[in-house]
């Protein structure tokens, strides 16, 4: 993968999020967030869905739920099987985008 600067920073936290995956297949995906930020997240999976899948996501927030349209932007396959899924969130509006903010500090 290349070295970029990211525009939002990510930290660590762990947080169920539930997506569904848009186009004509019905997939809902239960995970835990590894890392997230203003700009997108990152989870586990066994499967892989395709960089450039859309979904919408909902990320369980200490008593609240942040909703975005998240874009698939890259899969790592990991030793042990595991896909790390990195998403960027494509559209949030700003109420969600400051629930978000609380993970940050």
């Amino acid at each position: 993968m290349e070295d970029f600067k990211r525009r939002y920073p990510r930290v660590p936290s762990e947080n169920t999020i539930l997506l569904k995956k848009l186009g004509p297949s019905d997939v809902e995906i239960f995970a835990k967030t590894k890392v997230v930020g203003l700009g997108g997240c990152m989870f586990l999976s066994k499967e892989s869905y395709g960089v450039g899948s859309y979904f919408d996501i909902l990320i369980s927030v200490k008593n609240s739920v942040a909703k975005a349209m998240c874009k698939v932007v890259y899969e790592i396959e990991q030793p042990d099987g595991n896909i790390q899924v990195g998403c960027e969130f494509i559209n949030i509006n700003e109420s969600d985008r400051k629930l978000l903010e609380v993970l940050l500090g």
